[in-house]
């Protein structure tokens, strides 16, 4: 019991290194203040003209307040275990960290197109760059199983595609259940103050994209790989 507990939490061990270093970024705010944010915040100013291009990174590891750290970390390790564990944790790690770099583009974007410069932190945004990647497997899970019914007569297992066993939980989430709670949660950043929703776009849409690319390799290698095992010849690009 004890083995398969201590493995079950190295599966998403890179979404535990990420908590911590947010809790530990939260406790150096609470520290240090208003320094932490200014040197490390998101903000269209500093980067562009300062060039401060650390702050895409240093901003999602900084939170306002105990309730924004909070929330984000619960959606961050409830999405995080499921897509660290599908994806592994090399690709998890890239994942987020490229979703949070896109929501900060997005909101520097935003910043520019309104006139509206604002110092912004939080992991939100590389957060919605996981339920982007979460939407591309679920494309592909469902893809997957379609074909399987057709080919086996109405079998489906509970194998990813490398015979892993899937993550509690993602068994139960559908694609039409997880574009609702897309729709509903930006709609709500729209209708709440001090919300950097174009962040939120921005990592969403970034972990769309970095899935969706990191999927169609996984293919092509797959299948490149069955080409040379049966003698095929077999192009590389």
């Amino acid at each position: 019991m004890r083995e398969q507990r201590d493995a079950s939490w190295r599966n998403y061990s890179v979404t535990l290194v990420i908590m911590a270093m947010n809790i530990a970024g939260y406790i150096l705010c609470t520290q240090m203040g208003e320094v932490v944010y200014n040197m490390g915040s998101m903000n269209a100013e500093r980067v562009l003209v300062d060039r401060q291009y650390y702050r895409f990174v240093t901003s999602i590891f900084l939170h306002a307040d105990i309730e924004h750290i909070v929330s984000n970390m619960i959606y961050l390790v409830g999405l995080g275990q499921m897509v660290e564990q599908m994806t592994g944790h090399v690709r998890f790690a890239v994942l987020y960290l490229l979703s949070g770099f896109g929501a900060g583009v997005f909101s520097i974007m935003y910043a520019v197109l309104t006139g509206d410069i604002y110092d912004a932190v939080g992991a939100s945004g590389a957060i919605f760059g996981l339920i982007g990647a979460l939407f591309i497997l679920l494309v592909v899970r469902d893809m997957r199983r379609r074909a399987r019914r057709e080919s086996s007569g109405g079998a489906v297992d509970i194998l990813d595609e490398d015979g892993r066993v899937m993550p509690d939980g993602y068994e139960s989430i559908s694609v039409g259940k997880l574009v609702f709670v897309v729709v509903y949660m930006i709609y709500s950043g729209t209708r709440a103050e001090r919300v950097d929703n174009a962040a939120h776009v921005g990592g969403l849409v970034c972990g769309l994209l970095v899935m969706a690319v990191m999927n169609v390799i996984k293919t092509r290698r797959k299948r490149n790989k069955k080409g040379q095992e049966y003698g095929m010849p077999v192009c590389v690009y």
